[in-house]
């Protein structure tokens, strides 16, 4: 075969080639486009829905909805899918601390923490302060997961049990014991309905926590205003959460389970009745101390509800209505103290 014969063999099978293709492609399109006719087509994902998605949620494209992440994983805000948690080695890898937020201390003696760095997303970083810590670390650990799937529990991004390290969603507000300084920069008038919230959030809290998935749980690092306050996060959306719960033991009524708060002898009165030292005629010891249960959550509501609302004239009136309830929550015995379904219950008759 000469050259050009060659040449010419190759652009003619070139060009059936290209016909081929061409129709096949037609064919194949036609044919999709016929079949799914008879299917729903999926609605477009717009940026309106996705903003709607909130950390803990992915969004779904079939019916522009927001579904919250499967236990195990977490998502940022507007994101599509969900992330597995993070393992030792993702943290040790993709974690990057920039500062430290908090060390040991009155507030948090359990604890380092740092504003970390997790593929651009700032993120916290937790790690143990000690080894004699170990045991709360791995309780707070423990409390975490189990309760994760709850907007009410801060999301969970990742853990390494071995070196007791913890990473968690970042909220720039902080604390709920800076809520005095974050309003003034907020410039909203909307301040009575933001502390109503915040109130109601905490009540929604011990609701949950009373009866959780792991049992009912009682806040035990909680024996003074900012101690309880310092517990909790304000979120970008101005919800409250719980963050600290590395003393969270659990009462078991059936099996006449009771808890102490600690080894130590307790004073104060933000500490519920039933804590103090009982017997005036000997010196404290923590193996004669009786338990209590979950109604000293109770007790140190309305001192917490109080400061949530503010001294606002607006605030004073709501705090008078809830006087009655507040002297109930305060009751000597213990079983006399509504539930905290039954306070929040009143507190919403009340505010609404």
């Amino acid at each position: 075969m000469t050259v050009k014969n060659f040449v010419l063999y190759l652009f003619i099978s070139s060009v059936i080639l290209l016909i081929f293709v061409v129709y096949w492609r037609q064919f194949s399109n036609s044919e999709h486009e016929s079949s799914f006719q008879t299917t729903e087509r999926l609605p477009k994902a717009s940026t309106k829905h996705l903003e709607q998605c909130k950390e803990g949620y992915s969004f779904s494209q079939i019916d522009n909805s927001c579904l919250p992440c499967e236990k195990g994983s977490f998502s940022f805000k507007s994101w599509i899918g969900c992330h597995p948690w993070l393992d030792c080695t993702d943290i040790e890898m993709n974690v990057r601390t920039r500062g430290l937020l908090s060390t040991a201390s009155h507030n948090n003696a359990v604890k380092s923490i740092y504003l970390a760095d997790w593929h651009g997303y700032t993120v916290v970083y937790m790690k143990c302060s000690s080894a004699i810590y170990w045991d709360d670390c791995r309780h707070n650990t423990r409390m975490i997961k189990g309760l994760q799937g709850s907007e009410l529990i801060v999301q969970l991004l990742g853990t390494c049990e071995e070196k007791q390290e913890m990473v968690i969603t970042y909220y720039h507000h902080g604390s709920a014991d800076k809520l005095n300084q974050i309003l003034p920069h907020l410039h909203t008038n909307e301040e009575l309905n933001i502390r109503i919230q915040l109130a109601r959030d905490y009540l929604r809290i011990l609701v949950f926590l009373h009866d959780s998935p792991l049992g009912v749980r009682v806040m035990c690092d909680t024996n003074d205003l900012i101690k309880t306050l310092s517990q909790f996060l304000i979120t970008d959306d101005l919800h409250l959460i719980v963050n600290d719960l590395d003393a969270l033991p659990k009462v078991d009524h059936q099996l006449g389970q009771l808890v102490k708060c600690g080894h130590r002898e307790l004073y104060g009165w933000f500490v519920a009745p039933e804590q103090r030292w009982p017997f005036d005629d000997k010196p404290f010891n923590g193996l004669e101390m009786p338990g209590y249960d979950e109604k000293i959550d109770i007790w140190r509501i309305p001192n917490v509800v109080v400061w949530f609302l503010g001294d606002s004239l607006d605030g004073l009136r709501i705090k008078a209505k809830l006087k009655y309830l507040f002297n109930s929550c305060k009751a000597i015995d213990p079983k006399l103290r509504p539930s905290a379904s039954e306070v929040l219950k009143r507190f919403e008759e009340n505010v609404s």
